[in-house]
């Protein structure tokens, strides 16, 4: 039986494709798939059980698949019968002339300032080339007091409206009217004293955008359209397409604006330089193979529905207007969804959290993904529900956000039922290194599905290293929950009652060997893993000193994604 298993891994793996990249459904107890599809299929440990081939397709017990990955997105041949848009035509009068389902193909070239409504059921393709911009290039300007303005710019969108959502010297962040120079988005200041290289201000008022760089010789653009694609229709398709440069409101999608719509598929685009979200999506959809990078806000949005896929997208480098991270500046957010699915992402660099489910998620998986140098908690779970985190690579996270135990590669917080398991974990070796695999409990109200509390959440067969001296795992508790030993200071989520385990984990250190956080017990914050041990954490875990510096060769998730 073994024998066969092997075989039928070699010969899935000389029928890899690159061209078509389709995630199917399940029926019963099994999973069917075209062979052709297959990267890399890893079986678990089988029972006696026979395997069978109708076709070019395998059938396979679910219970017998250990991981599955599955080749990306490359098809860009749109069906016949296509209606092209070229660009300078108006693309929403279009797309009002036709019926539902209409598939229209968006010809090369940079198409402005464009605002689509779809209706149900329709698709959009790009072809090679094709690129959404909404922002306007400026070409007349003039000089005051030093400074260069560009006239009669009379747009001004809306703003966010909570003032904390922009910290202290980034008051302007949730300004939709974004300046960039050749592609590069300059810093939005307060007041004209303030700018500076690199920094201009908006007055409102005169309907000027003031600046100190020189624009001679450089492409200069302000975002002006709020919306690329507004969610009004069910169905939607979106394809091969840049979309750049959109005035977006802060917590809104660039495509799908509110996520109030459902089913939408968005494959394959790179969605970069867009103010606020590059995309929110609600329930029953897809984004997959997209490349969405430097967006203001946040790269995804999603939920407020079931059955959400993020499959094999790379996700960089958003939150450059620095919207403060606890209003969900991060690399993606989640929230009120049921059966999300995060599975095979690359997610580095952002300017907040990686991965980060937020209110009342439940059923939540996240498989495969790698989430490397972002500024906050890699992948945190926060007051929800019912989560699988495994087979990730969580790594250098959290730099400089390491108080407490907040900045943590993976992060439960006042969440429950999570099993967190086969990841590895690297911390870096920098002075501020982040932290490592952890639990947060501290008060929250009680939300529809039941109280947020951290408890019945085992994290096991995880490796954890440490390159450098510094940086923690374990629990901590801040709640008014109680104060099961008596020393004055809360510790329910520590407790029997919260039934939250470490075990079977493998811990690398190099230095300093208290790593442990174990709601501050005596007033002790640091435990070593002796210490830990004691409080019937680890059983079954190991701690050594073999730590192995990691090849940090970045991954390829999609065809046009770089993975750099």
């Amino acid at each position: 039986m073994n024998r066969f298993i092997t075989a039928l891994a070699v010969i899935i793996s000389f029928l890899i494709a690159t061209d078509l990249f389709i995630i199917h459904t399940t029926d019963g107890d099994s999973l069917t798939f075209p062979l052709s599809q297959i990267e890399t299929l890893t079986f678990s440990t089988v029972s006696d059980t026979t395997y069978m081939t109708d076709g070019n397709s395998l059938n396979v017990p679910l219970s017998q698949i250990e991981r599955i990955s599955f080749s990306a997105v490359t098809d860009t041949t749109p069906p016949e019968g296509a209606i092209e848009i070229f660009p300078g035509d108006d693309i929403n009068s279009i797309v009002d002339s036709y019926p539902e389902g209409t598939t229209f193909i968006i010809k090369s070239g940079i198409h402005r300032m464009q605002e689509i409504w779809p209706k149900n059921g329709n698709t959009f393709w790009g072809e090679a080339g094709a690129i959404l911009n909404g922002g306007r290039v400026l070409t007349e300007f003039e000089q005051e007091g030093g400074l260069y303005y560009a006239p009669d710019q009379a747009q001004e969108g809306q703003t966010h409206g909570d003032p904390g959502v922009c910290p202290e010297g980034w008051e302007r962040c949730d300004r939709p009217e974004d300046l960039f120079f050749d592609n590069e988005p300059l810093r939005h200041v307060t007041s004209l004293d303030d700018v500076e290289q690199g920094k201009y201000f908006f007055d409102y008022d005169a309907d000027r955008i003031y600046f100190a760089d020189n624009p001679t010789g450089h492409t200069v653009e302000t975002s002006v359209t709020t919306w690329a694609f507004i969610s009004s229709g069910n169905n939607i398709t979106i394809k091969n397409l840049i979309v750049e440069k959109y005035a977006s409101q802060t917590d809104w999608g660039t495509l799908g604006v509110g996520g109030e719509a459902t089913n939408w598929i968005i494959e394959g685009c790179e969605i970069r330089l867009n103010h606020g979200a590059g995309i929110v999506v609600g329930g029953e959809s897809t984004v997959r193979g997209n490349y969405l990078h430097h967006n203001g806000h946040v790269g995804v949005n999603a939920g407020g529905g079931a059955n959400i896929l993020i499959e094999s997208n790379e996700i960089s480098y958003n939150n450059y207007t620095r919207v403060d991270p606890a209003w969900g500046g991060a690399g993606t957010k989640f929230y009120l969804s049921d059966n999300l699915q995060v599975i095979g992402n690359y997610v580095h660099h952002n300017l907040g959290h990686g991965l980060w489910t937020d209110i009342d998620n439940t059923n939540t998986l996240y498989e495969g993904n790698w989430v490397w140098w972002n500024e906050h908690n890699g992948i945190e779970h926060e007051v929800s529900h019912n989560v699988i985190i495994r087979n990730n690579d969580v790594r250098y996270n959290g730099i400089n956000n390491d108080i407490w135990l907040f900045g943590s590669q993976i992060l439960i917080y006042n969440s429950s039922d999570g099993e967190i398991y086969n990841n590895t974990i690297i911390i870096s070796s920098q002075y501020y290194p982040g932290n490592g695999i952890s639990i947060i409990h501290d008060d929250r109200p009680d939300p529809p599905y039941g109280p947020f509390y951290a408890q019945n959440n085992y994290f096991h067969h995880n490796e954890i290293t440490y390159l450098g001296l510094y940086g923690g795992s374990g629990i901590v508790d801040d709640s008014n929950d109680g104060d099961s030993d008596g020393d004055g200071a809360s510790d329910w989520g520590c407790s029997s009652e919260a039934n939250n385990l470490f075990d079977y984990n493998s811990y690398h250190h190099n230095g300093i060997p208290e790593k442990f956080q174990f709601c501050e017990t005596g007033g002790q914050e640091y435990f070593t893993w002796d210490e830990f041990r004691a409080f019937g954490q680890e059983p079954n875990g190991t701690m050594d000193s073999l730590v192995v510096v990691p090849d940090d060769t970045p991954p390829q998730v999609c065809p046009i994604c770089p993975g750099i």
